[in-house]
């Protein structure tokens, strides 16, 4: 009973602090809990003496503090606070990742502190000042580079500590945002498509949609290049407009979806101005004029489209080029070399001609071929030549197979 009663006053401890008083043990806790009292006499000075020295802003004093009471009672109730206090002190000194390390030392070592979403905060404000620009300094007093991988570090830390906290999606797109900064697109993309997937119902859902679409249109290079960037933006802007058609964002979305789907009908506009102008190939031009104008009917480059395909219908030929001066126009496709190509791939697509057994039976006979000998000579024959018409019962055998004559058995067995 007695000790159930001294469990239960240890699991009610709380460390608390107060500016007249410091540090203190409130909740009945026993001395033994943490020890001898010199133990808990010392901690507590400890933690107290390098309390004032952070409020006083001697920063390194107040982390030798705190370092005593990590190292030498681990166990106690005060080094989880004596982590989180060193923490801070370390941001305040610029070193970003001993202070994000000290926090982590209490997600490790500590899973049931009570400050324990405030550990999370501060790690997650860690990143933050570092995606902000916020200059680190070496040993706490030397000017350092900001190097935003640590951001991108620290924030996939909280969601890694968090996961289900508000905090995870609001990092993930955090991450997003330095690593387009630092062209990591593929750290950008993961981070967006894990936002999207994993918190779709988050606030920052809509906006993941739209950085996604935004990531994909700063890869594209203009209608020239390669069209699967333009495609993907398309495609998440689309999305965007479908899912959040309320959003604050919809006129940004729809301006960026006709500039991505006018990029996209100019590129095949660029392979039909290429057959029309450098290979006198009037149907392939048409072609992709026609497609420039289905997947942007409403577009600057469907307009230019229209008035390629009016030339063409018009019978106005492209200017002549320096190589056609010299060499002469491409010689303009006829219209049997597209009927022969047509005529290929419908007999590659088709099946076999199925034959009835007279249409079979009327097929041409036999044809003459010849063959020239060792002397030189030439002789001539017939090839075989399949036996039909009213007469071809009586060269069979009632089970099909072919009847000779008694001339014929008589002429083979002479041979």
């Amino acid at each position: 009973m007695g000790a159930a009663c001294m469990f239960c006053a240890a699991a009610q401890a709380a460390l608390v602090w107060t500016a007249d008083k410091g540090w203190q043990i409130e909740g009945g806790v026993l001395a033994n809990v943490f020890g001898e009292n010199t133990n808990v006499s010392n901690a507590l000075q400890a933690m107290n003496e390098g309390q004032a020295s952070l409020d006083e802003g001697d920063y390194r004093v107040a982390i030798g503090y705190f370092s005593i009471v990590v190292n030498d009672y681990p166990d106690s109730i005060f080094a989880p606070e004596a982590y989180f206090q060193m923490s801070k002190a370390y941001v305040q000194r610029g070193q970003f990742e001993k202070g994000y390390n000290a926090l982590e030392e209490i997600i490790k070592r500590y899973p049931d502190y009570s400050k324990y979403n405030q550990v999370i905060g501060e790690q997650f404000n860690i990143a933050a000042m570092i995606q902000g620009g916020a200059t680190p300094y070496l040993w706490g007093w030397f000017p350092w580079f900001t190097d935003y991988n640590d951001a991108i570090k620290f924030y996939e830390g909280v969601v890694r500590n968090a996961p289900f906290s508000d905090y995870a999606p609001i990092a993930l797109m955090n991450i997003s945002l330095v690593a387009e900064q630092e062209e990591k697109y593929d750290v950008a993309f993961d981070a967006l498509d894990r936002l999207i997937n994993s918190y779709p119902s988050s606030m920052f859902a809509p906006d993941g949609y739209l950085q996604m679409a935004k990531l994909y249109r700063e890869m594209v290079e203009g209608p020239d290049y390669d069209q699967t960037p333009t495609k993907s933006a398309i495609s998440f802007f689309k999305d965007y407009l479908i899912l959040f058609p309320e959003e604050a964002e919809v006129a940004h979305a729809e301006e960026g979806l006709e500039i991505m789907e006018d990029t996209y009908a100019r590129s095949r506009l660029v392979m039909g101005d290429f057959y029309y102008y450098y290979r006198n190939n009037l149907v392939a031009a048409s072609i992709f004029y026609n497609e420039t104008i289905t997947i942007a009917p409403t577009s600057k480059a469907a307009e230019e489209a229209r008035a390629q395909l009016k030339k063409i219908d018009d019978g106005i030929l492209a200017p002549m080029t320096p190589y056609d001066w010299i060499w002469g126009r491409y010689e303009k496709p006829a219209i049997d070399q597209y009927d022969e190509e047509s005529d290929v791939l419908k007999m590659n697509n088709e099946e076999f001609e199925v034959m009835s057994v007279d249409a079979f039976m009327e097929t041409p006979g036999a044809a003459v071929e010849e063959k020239i000998m060792p002397d030189g000579s030439v002789e001539s024959y017939e090839t075989l030549a399949p036996v039909y018409g009213e007469g071809l019962d009586e060269y069979l055998f009632d089970d099909g197979f072919y009847q000779w004559t008694s001339d014929e058995i008589q002429n083979a067995a002479e041979e």
